[in-house]
């Protein structure tokens, strides 16, 4: 099985740092999610969540490429699309100045975007 175009969809959206892009991209056993704050995607912090299992009321997540706070907010924002979708979801986001109230607005966008 081969990816497809219908496979990725992109998305933009105003928020306090400007601009928000985003990429989806359906996997077969998950979703690849890249979100930047420029207009082209880059590695950068990451996250692994899981959606809540048998025995589990919430997802499990892994950060890498950040520590700290950083892990926590990208964590954060995955495991919330995990559990949205009901599907493993990686994420990598490149924003400037990532802190609890962008991660809170990134969360609504990503929210209005994926399950409305």
């Amino acid at each position: 099985m081969e990816m497809s175009l219908d496979d990725i969809r992109e998305f933009e959206s105003a928020f306090s740092q400007g601009k928000l892009r985003g990429r989806v991209i359906d996997l077969e056993n998950g979703i690849l999610l890249l979100l930047s704050d420029s207009e082209r995607f880059r590695i950068s912090l990451s996250a692994v969540a899981i959606p809540p299992a048998h025995g589990r009321k919430e997802p499990v997540s892994t950060g890498f490429l950040s520590t700290g706070l950083d892990a926590t907010l990208v964590r954060t924002i995955a495991e919330r699309v995990a559990a949205w979708t009901n599907q493993t979801c990686m994420l990598v986001i490149a924003v400037n100045g990532l802190n609890r109230e962008l991660m809170m607005e990134i969360i609504a966008i990503l929210k209005n975007y994926l399950v409305t």
